[in-house]
C-alpha cells in the first residue's frame, strides 16, 4: 500500500495558513468597516428617535387607535 498523505501536510499546510493570514489581514477589515457603518447608522436612528417628538407622536397615535371613547 502507498504511504498515507494528507492534503494539508508540510508545505500545503504552511501555504494554507499563509493564505488565511492574508485573507484575515485584507478582507476582514473591509467586512468590519461595513458592519460598523450599519451599526453607527442604527445607533444614530435610535438616538434621534428617542430625542425627537416624532417617535413619541407615532407611539401615542398607535395607542389611541385601539381605545374608543363614546
Amino acid at each position: 500500500m502507498p504511504d498515507f498523505t494528507s492534503f494539508l501536510s508540510g508545505t500545503n499546510l504552511m501555504t494554507f495558513w499563509e493564505n488565511v493570514k492574508w485573507f484575515m489581514f485584507l478582507v476582514a477589515p473591509i467586512i468590519l468597516i461595513f458592519f460598523a457603518t450599519d451599526i453607527i447608522a442604527f445607533v444614530v436612528k435610535v438616538i434621534r428617535g428617542s430625542v425627537t417628538e416624532t417617535a413619541n407622536k407615532d407611539h401615542k397615535k398607535d395607542d389611541d387607535d385601539d381605545i374608543y371613547y363614546y
